[in-house]
């Protein structure tokens, strides 16, 4: 079977073999970068646990760390994250103290990281160092650095 054949829609699921699921499964960019992006996730959050943060909401911490203050509309695009789900990420944050969400016209709003949140990313710094390190030893500083631009590329090519 050829992959073209392979990618024709089915009318019905009887034409679908095991081999042709474990086809899709081993080919699917969507699903390969998403088992990818889950494995590194779990492993940063294994280690960040202690400070009581995800790795999703350190990496919104550290955004907001460096622009000091940004529209939701593009912290989301920053982040390549839907509006809801911004949402969601940044309700426990907010909740707890460590983002403050500011109305800047009828229909903007911007964040910010609050003094608490100042702190605990200053706190969480070192966690998320340690995770750094354990995973590019893992996987290697070369490997990283040329996967890392590959990922921006992929990025770039797939919002054009």
């Amino acid at each position: 079977m050829t992959k073209l054949e392979l990618y024709e829609i089915s009318e019905t699921y009887d034409d679908i073999t095991p081999e042709e699921c474990d086809e899709v499964l081993s080919t699917c960019g969507c699903f390969n970068l998403r088992k990818a992006s889950r494995a590194v996730s779990q492993f940063y959050d294994e280690i960040l646990q202690p400070t009581g943060f995800r790795a999703t909401q350190i990496t919104v911490l550290f955004a907001l760390g460096e622009a000091q203050e940004l529209s939701l509309t593009k912290l989301a695009h920053m982040l390549v994250v839907s509006p809801s789900t911004l949402s969601r990420n940044l309700r426990p944050l907010e909740r707890d103290g460590y983002v403050e969400i500011v109305n800047k016209g009828k229909r903007e709003k911007s964040v910010t990281l609050t003094e608490d949140g100042i702190a605990a990313l200053s706190e969480a710094k070192p966690y998320w160092s340690k995770a750094q390190l354990k995973f590019t030893s893992l996987i290697g500083d070369d490997r990283w650095e040329e996967l890392s631009e590959r990922l921006d590329q992929t990025v770039e090519l797939i919002r054009r």
